[in-house]
């Protein structure tokens, strides 16, 4: 017998990593500059672009910032995770982060506080 499985909106999200959308995180992936939706320790969004991987496949993520004066070159691995066609846009989950990711990504969900607090 086959195993099925949910997906789309009916599907309830299984993430260990909330998603945040402040700050607004930018990142060099496979070589390319783009700005995220919503990211985490575990992974981002993007809006799709002309050439990306298939699903499955495994890109490079070499910077990654929130504004001018926090930006961080890293080695990080991130695997196409699923693509969002009714949104254009597509997501991945990190395969690998660095320390310096790891410790820029953590500084950054500590500015979102600071974000949020001064939105009040």
């Amino acid at each position: 017998m086959a195993n099925f499985f949910t997906v789309g909106k009916y599907r309830p999200h299984n993430r260990r990593d909330h998603r945040f959308e402040l700050p607004l995180l930018s990142l060099t992936v496979a070589d390319r500059h783009v700005n995220t939706y919503d990211w985490s320790l575990g992974g981002f969004r993007i809006t799709d672009y002309k050439g990306r991987p298939p699903v499955g496949d495994v890109v490079t993520v070499s910077e990654l910032s929130y504004s001018p004066n926090n930006r961080t070159y890293v080695s990080c691995k991130a695997t196409v995770t699923r693509i969002i066609l009714g949104k254009n846009q597509v997501a991945f989950s990190f395969k690998e982060l660095d320390d310096d990711a790891f410790e820029f990504l953590e500084n950054a969900s500590i500015q979102r506080l600071a974000i949020l607090a001064n939105q009040k």
